[in-house]
């Protein structure tokens, strides 16, 4: 029994990385949009049981000039991609962008900065100020890897809806 999921997108270029110079056919997902089709599908399967069927709802307007086989066929490979990175990369994926261990390196020298002047500093003098604000920057610097780390952990987890989703029967209605 086929469980139906229906996502719309607000265009064609939504759908897809905007930066990726791969052919259309080959193009990886949105973060957006594959989170956005892990949501969806993971409220269904706790519900129901079943090969889901996704069905991307596209502008009209788009149509004449999309190539519909392309689109599912890229939002498959993207999603069999996805089923493999999510079982083995993800920690890797996570950590190798150099903000992250940029990153690492600015939150450990804030620290030790802050340690630094705290040390020995009256209660509410302007070292310990100073300080406080060093360990603030240090936190602010792991926004983005932190965010990485996440999204990695939360797709190492979801692991399991990228391997039915990567099975899933998808196509494009236009509306």
């Amino acid at each position: 029994m086929a469980t139906e999921i229906a996502i719309r997108i607000p265009s064609t270029a939504a759908l897809f990385d905007a930066w990726s110079a791969e052919p259309l056919a080959s193009r990886p997902l949105s973060d957006e949009a594959r989170e956005r089709i892990v949501d969806a599908w993971s409220e269904v399967a706790k519900k129901s049981h079943g090969t889901p069927h996704l069905q991307l709802v596209l502008p009209e307007g788009e149509r004449a000039s999309a190539d519909e086989a392309a689109i599912v066929g890229a939002v498959r490979a993207d999603l069999r991609t996805m089923k493999v990175d999510a079982r083995h990369h993800w920690i890797r994926r996570a950590f190798a962008p150099r903000e992250t261990r940029i990153g690492l390196l600015v939150f450990f020298l804030a620290l030790g900065a802050a340690a630094v002047l705290d040390y020995g500093a009256a209660e509410g003098s302007l070292e310990t100020l100073l300080s406080q604000t060093f360990v603030v920057f240090a936190w602010v610097a792991l926004w983005g890897p932190a965010y990485r780390l996440l999204t990695a952990a939360s797709f190492r987890l979801g692991r399991r809806y990228f391997a039915e989703l990567a099975e899933a029967d998808i196509a494009v209605r236009w509306d």
